[in-house]
């Protein structure tokens, strides 16, 4: 069935194969009376478009593909939706809210969708506490979801309104919480038919790799390490790797045990997990064709890069690969991400207090703490705000913390 196709191209990322889908089922249903397929694809094809930024034939094509002549809970939240985007927030949060309160208790994904694009749209019309009621209602039914990663492109699409809640001291707690039941900070990448393996390397605060969903005990500490290097820094020889990852290692040790981690991975994934390219004496080692890696440290160093700080957040569990201290490779990447990570809530720190937001700031001194717990300015300065913001409990706990510090 073309629709099962649709859904297939679209959660294997490939676009074009799911707009020919849509479109094929676009002449289909045209003369059709079948009011859920014809409302399946009207608001599918619509969201496309309106991705696309085809922002009038995607709302032609809503209207078009309507089954009735005023558009039904559903396709009138998918019009808000494309009015928030074209900027329309008067008409957005019109549409949107309508949208909501007619499909309470009939569909529950979109009703989520809706809030999730109402929070964004109030939140851009200076309506903050209006955004921030909406968001949380929206964000406490999404943890009750089973199917919850179906809004993964929803929040990825909202960042700014996410960045926003993870810093807000009322919406914090729920959109944490979201996030870490997402793992949407992984950022998985597509994964096309001729993928042979997809590996999920997790190295902030813990060493754990996943193949296919299952997680895949490895004995040495150098197959994790090897892993990550070569997701960021293909193409490079054994001594390239000795002498960024090992350097203290004899050169005879290291090729040893350089033998060992690429006999670790090629047992545990496969003689493809890597291939050897170049001169029979100095190959070049990198990651096999249709092995696809998630790395955890690569999407910190993107969200650094980009300033998505709840992002950034959700995906610091800990320093790079804790523990691996003989790396000089390791050691420095470590101190990259927590540095960065600490600059960017440092700033936001600063211009939360001097706008005298006090309680954004005491959420921000908490988050800082992950980073770096042993910060004496921001210990005291939590203790600071907590007197002035913060409830009984959280002074006392912040004061035994802070001298505990200082004893």
């Amino acid at each position: 069935m073309i629709s099962l196709q649709a859904e297939y191209n679209n959660a294997s990322g490939n676009t074009f194969a799911y707009k020919e889908n849509l479109e094929e089922l676009r002449t289909l249903v045209q003369d059709l009376q079948d009011y859920e397929l014809r409302s399946w694809t009207a608001i599918r094809l619509a969201d496309l478009y309106s991705l696309q930024g085809r922002h009038s034939r995607a709302l032609e094509t809503l209207h078009d593909l309507s089954p009735t002549p005023e558009l039904p809970p559903a396709l009138l939240a998918t019009r808000g939706i494309l009015m928030r985007r074209r900027g329309n927030l008067t008409l957005a949060v019109q549409d949107l809210q309508a949208a909501v309160d007619e499909l309470r208790g009939k569909d529950a994904r979109m009703l989520l969708r809706s809030q999730l694009h109402l929070a964004d749209a109030l939140r851009r019309s200076d309506r903050e506490d209006e955004s921030g009621q909406v968001l949380r209602e929206a964000l406490t039914l999404l943890m009750q979801d089973r199917q919850r990663s179906v809004y993964k492109p929803d929040l990825e699409e909202l960042r700014e309104l996410t960045q926003h809640a993870m810093l807000d001291p009322d919406s914090a707690p729920y959109m944490e919480a979201v996030l870490d039941q997402l793992a949407i900070l992984t950022n998985t990448q597509p994964i096309y038919e001729d993928t042979l393996m997809h590996l999920q390397v997790f190295t902030l605060g813990r060493a754990v790799v996943m193949k296919d969903g299952e997680e895949v005990h490895l004995t040495l500490q150098g197959s994790a390490l090897t892993l990550a290097y070569l997701t960021l820094h293909p193409n490079r020889t054994r001594a390239e790797l000795q002498a960024d990852l090992y350097p203290d290692k004899e050169p005879e040790t290291g090729a040893s045990y350089f033998r060992s981690v690429f006999r670790e991975l090629r047992q545990k994934f496969g003689q493809h997990i890597l291939i050897m390219e170049g001169p029979h004496k100095q190959p070049r080692y990198r990651m096999g064709r249709g092995v696809h890696v998630d790395l955890d440290a690569k999407e910190l160093q993107e969200a650094l890069r980009r300033g998505e700080v709840a992002r950034a957040l959700a995906l610091y569990r800990g320093p790079f690969l804790q523990g691996l201290e003989e790396s000089e490779w390791a050691n420095a990447l470590r101190d990259e991400l927590s540095t960065g990570l600490g600059l960017e809530l440092r700033g936001r720190l600063e211009r939360a207090v001097a706008a005298g937001d006090l309680k954004r700031g005491l959420l921000l001194c908490n988050q800082f703490l992950r980073i770096d717990p042993l910060e004496q300015e921001i210990l005291e300065l939590r203790v600071e705000l907590a007197r002035k913001v913060g409830a009984p409990h959280e002074l006392a706990r912040y004061m035994v913390e802070l001298q505990r510090f200082l004893n």
